[in-house]
């Protein structure tokens, strides 16, 4: 925002302002004390202890002068930043004739584990922002979260970013180098309304590869049976079914937006000098609502496997893995993947879902963790439980049983490029 970036105004409720109300409250101790006796290897303990300790932060009162110090930044999202200079008694005169600013709010855990805390959309009202703020408060510790910070030994802290609901009616996702490549490609995934559906990987949205001259290289129009919507009549957020086929199929971005897109990603991407993921929305203009930086894993050869292939779809993740169908151990097959299974990342070997995306919290879990990821529609139908399976998370396909690595000779003359051109060195 302070480097004029488009983005909605807001106000970050900081980590240190959790770990202030954690303190003040005691309940510090008593999540350690809750924590050190829970048997990891239960589900069933560790599901009730999540639940006991989200209802010791989502009762307790946050301090009179936090509280304070949140309803005036949120009074203030009403007002325009040259009236917040006016007198003091000028500017309650002019908050008191506005109305309650409808707000998102999001979670930013310190150790990143991308969509293991909270986020709420259309809030409006001190009481209910107070409520969210909690909520994601203690999203901290979902059973997903208390299995990661026991496993990496860490005491994870969250921040909560109060912004400006924007009412988009396009939203998506940039990933500034593509994670399953090492070429010079950027890609764009965009789906019609609010875009929470992607980060939570319940859509497949529309993809569009765009090269290093920033022209679109290939896309891939996906059949969308999904948007997000604010109800204007009531302010709920709600699911809005696209049934006509041109409406599932229609194409979501124009060409200059898909430019306008790649240029502020590239201008980001240059801010931070590493790969970054950009949530962005389109109503009136283009916004940008949360930045990621991201590692590119480690890439595998492509199309190295013989076998029968039982399910073709787009790779998410560059491994190679083989296991059974199974939903608690091996290859998870589903409709969707979403936060509840991040404590399960370590028994998983892969994911194949009939809706995702690569942006979405699970796909980049996937590549964080070495899972395969594949996004293929009807895999549920096509990938019985208790199937042998190996999962290209490269290439986006699923084979019948262990599938073989082909073999090939590689001639010396074959060998004198290393690829550098494509990594710009």
């Amino acid at each position: 925002y302070n480097k004029n970036f488009p983005v909605p105004n807001g106000f970050v409720v900081s980590a240190h302002a959790f770990r202030e109300f954690m303190q003040s409250n005691n309940i510090v101790s008593e999540v350690k004390k809750i924590l050190k006796n829970l048997n990891y290897e239960n589900s069933e303990d560790i599901s009730a202890a999540s639940e006991r300790i989200r209802k010791i932060i989502n009762k307790e009162n946050i301090s009179r002068v936090l509280e304070s110090e949140i309803m005036e930044a949120y009074e203030n999202l009403n007002v325009n930043e040259d009236l917040l200079k006016a007198d003091s008694n000028i500017l309650s005169l002019i908050k008191r004739g506005r109305s309650n600013a409808i707000v998102s709010v999001r979670s930013s855990s310190v150790f990143d584990f991308p969509g293991a805390c909270s986020n709420f959309l259309g809030v409006i009202g001190n009481k209910n922002l107070i409520s969210s703020i909690k909520e994601c408060w203690s999203s901290l510790y979902s059973v997903g979260n208390i299995l990661n910070m026991k496993k990496n030994s860490i005491d994870n802290s969250v921040a909560v970013l109060v912004q400006k609901l924007i009412d988009t009616n396009k939203s998506g996702i940039v990933l500034s180098s593509n994670p399953m490549n090492r070429e010079n490609e950027m890609i764009i995934e965009a789906a019609f309304g609010l875009g929470q559906l992607i980060t939570r990987g319940e859509i497949t949205p529309d993809l569009y590869v765009i090269d290093g001259s920033l022209k679109v290289k290939g896309e891939r129009i996906a059949k969308k049976r999904l948007k997000l919507v604010r109800d204007l009549n009531n302010n709920e957020i709600v699911r809005k079914k696209l049934v006509l086929v041109e409406e599932q199929n229609k194409k979501v971005l124009q060409a200059w937006e898909i430019e306008d897109l790649a240029r502020l990603t590239q201008k980001i991407e240059r801010l931070y000098g590493k790969p970054v993921i950009v949530e962005f929305g389109i109503g009136k203009k283009i916004e940008v609502f949360h930045v990621r930086l991201f590692d590119i894993p480690e890439i595998i050869d492509k199309d190295n496997l013989n076998g029968e292939v039982l399910v073709q779809g787009i790779g998410g993740s560059p491994k190679i893995n083989t296991g059974i169908v199974n939903l608690n151990t091996g290859i998870f097959v589903d409709e969707t993947a979403d936060h509840k299974l991040i404590g399960m990342l370590g028994r998983i070997k892969g994911v194949v879902v009939n809706e995702g995306s690569l942006g979405s919290c699970f796909g980049i879990l996937c590549r964080q963790y070495g899972i395969p990821f594949v996004i293929a529609e009807n895999s549920t139908a096509l990938l019985n439980n208790g199937l042998i399976v190996t999962v290209d998370g490269v290439n986006g396909k699923v084979y019948k049983g262990e599938a073989k690595i082909k073999e090939s000779k590689v001639k010396i003359e074959d060998t004198e490029t290393y690829g550098f051109e494509a990594l710009g060195l």
